[in-house]
């Protein structure tokens, strides 16, 4: 596949704004700072008068856009259709190449920190079983900033396993999967990974985990670097290739909305185009696929007496405008009570790398989510979406919070009854 060239600025899908206001209530930066500039139309106003070369960049009108959580939540607000996530992912290319827009190195440093936790990963568990990090975290002694910042979304390890690269199915097979695992999968979510083979398998689905499979891009996406996000689509398709399974499975929310925009990547062949087409449209979050192919006697729970409250993440709201599946699964479980999270309409403020980069702004927009579970006092906290739930996980320890969170399929899994 050929790589993409950068993109144009698509001033004519700007110019569908109307300017109306009605996503502004929706937008969290405004709801917090009640400045124009801060709202969706606000940025979109700026991006056409630097793609007009009207405004030159500046770095006050650089943060404006860069404050942006890209959670899309008002292009559901919109009457008007304006694709605001394709806007902002734009303009942030396109002040990249004029030499501003910091966070284009933010995905790989990121990535490259992920590669380092699986090499160091014996001494890190080290360290977290010592009680090294728990002294760490608690001591007043100076540390640097950024690695302060990243030290406090570093989870406790789960045990490390090793993954075949094929799973049979456990009854009667019914189908075949292949699973996106993304960055995070054989890191620091193996429990989930566990808990998706698990479930699948049980439901008589045969699961494969493609060896090459890349990062999904979307943070590269976000940070302005179209042509890089581009290549790893490729490198997933190409990964991903064969035509023999009946699904592809995610349970990284977050990746999940970019697998499904493959299928726009520009620069295809026509038969490159039919294989990305296919992709996208065979991609399916794990929670909605199971609520679909499941009766509910096909995955018998034991009793649980616990209180679970349910976050659902942007990536499960926008822009695919689906219901979230989660509740409706966890209701499965015999005697749970479940509450839905106050507030699931506003973004956590985890936003992939943003916390790192504005630890300021996503603090205050977890707040009122910490202040809300410290009333319903949950024992379990289910978010479908890995920066999420790390988000919520750094909060608890600040404020006390001692509420276990997990991804929904964990949760099914523990209780799945085996026959």
């Amino acid at each position: 596949m050929n790589e993409s060239s950068p993109t144009e600025f698509p001033l004519d899908k700007a110019d569908q704004c109307v300017m109306c206001g009605l996503c502004l209530p929706s937008c969290p930066t405004y709801r917090l700072f009640n400045e124009e500039n801060e709202s969706p139309r606000g940025r979109i106003a700026l991006m056409q008068a630097v793609a007009a070369g009207k405004l030159s960049l500046t770095s006050r009108l650089e943060s404006h856009l860069d404050n942006c959580l890209v959670c899309r939540a008002c292009e559901y607000a919109c009457p008007a259709g304006v694709p605001y996530g394709e806007l902002i992912d734009a303009a942030r290319e396109m002040t990249s190449k004029k030499g501003a827009f910091s966070p284009l190195s933010q995905a790989d440093t990121i990535l490259d920190n992920l590669a380092r936790l699986r090499r160091w990963r014996p001494l890190i568990s080290l360290y977290q079983r010592s009680g090294l990090q728990t002294f760490v975290r608690t001591c007043s002694l100076p540390r640097p900033t950024a690695l302060r910042q990243l030290e406090q979304f570093v989870p406790k390890l789960p045990r490390r396993r090793r993954w075949r690269q094929h799973y049979p199915a456990l009854k009667q097979e019914r189908g075949k999967i292949a699973l996106f695992t993304g960055c995070t999968g054989k890191i620091i979510e193996e429990d989930t990974v566990a808990a998706a083979l698990k479930l699948l398998t049980h439901l008589g689905y045969s699961v494969t985990i493609p060896a090459e499979q890349e990062c999904c891009g979307i943070m590269h996406l976000h940070g302005g670097d179209i042509r890089k996000a581009h290549m790893l689509a490729h490198r997933n398709l190409k990964s991903f290739q064969s035509n023999q399974w009946d699904a592809i499975i995610y349970f990284a929310s977050g990746c999940g909305t970019q697998l499904l925009e493959y299928k726009k990547l520009p620069g295809l062949t026509r038969e490159q185009q039919e294989q990305a087409r296919h992709f996208s449209d065979n991609s399916h979050e794990i929670c909605q696929f199971i609520d679909r192919v499941a009766e509910h006697n096909d995955i018998p729970m034991k009793p649980l007496r616990r209180t679970v409250a349910v976050h659902t993440p942007c990536s499960m709201k926008h822009p695919r405008h689906q219901p979230d599946k989660t509740i409706t699964l966890i209701k499965r479980i015999p005697q749970v009570k479940i509450r839905e999270l106050p507030g699931n309409q506003h973004c956590c403020g985890a936003a992939g790398e943003y916390l790192l980069r504005h630890p300021d702004i996503s603090d205050a927009l977890i707040t009122p989510k910490t202040d809300a579970i410290k009333q319903l006092n949950p024992d379990i906290i289910t978010t479908t979406n890995i920066g999420c739930a790390l988000h919520f996980m750094a909060a608890f320890r600040k404020k006390n919070i001692t509420a276990e969170v997990i991804h929904p399929i964990t949760l099914l899994a523990q209780q799945l009854i085996k026959r």
